[in-house]
């Protein structure tokens, strides 16, 4: 194991053990709170170990030789995956929004009058989803961006 995938895998895991730590302290939609955004805490912190993660996974990546054909099925399977991600997001998110009765706008909802970042729906912002979307967005970067330098 080198030292780039080494670190690479802490970052991994300190991500998913942060994004639990998220998800811990967000506040279930069918409870009333008013202890405030705990989850904010960690909110932070995961956003800039998501930044180690996504560099270490970049320089990973650019260690990688792969050959074309195997880099067309990355970059599909990436592609893919994007996809994939953004709908299951669009999901969530939709879910999580019905559950605390409307948008921040509707006076009948949970989170009326707050900002979109509140104990309810820190996990909008991070979750698997999003994590998923940053680890596949930069492999379908660093590859196309490999295959334009070699032309």
């Amino acid at each position: 194991m080198k030292f780039g995938s080494r670190s690479l895998a802490l970052w991994l895991v300190l991500s998913l053990v942060f994004i639990y730590l998220v998800d811990l302290f967000t506040v279930n939609p069918q409870v009333i709170s008013g202890n405030g955004n705990l989850g904010l805490l960690f909110f932070v912190p995961t956003l800039l170990i998501f930044i180690f993660f996504a560099k270490s996974l970049w320089k990973w990546l650019g260690l990688l030789t792969i050959n074309a054909g195997r880099s067309t099925m990355v970059l599909v399977g990436a592609f893919v995956l994007i996809i994939l991600f953004c709908i299951l997001e669009y999901q969530f998110a939709v879910n999580l929004v019905n559950d605390l009765g409307g948008s921040p706008k509707e006076p009948a909802s949970r989170i009326y009058r707050f900002p979109w970042l509140n104990q309810y729906t820190n996990t909008l912002f991070i979750n698997l989803y999003t994590f998923g979307l940053l680890a596949t967005g930069i492999t379908f970067l660093k590859n196309i961006l490999k295959r334009v330098k070699r032309k």
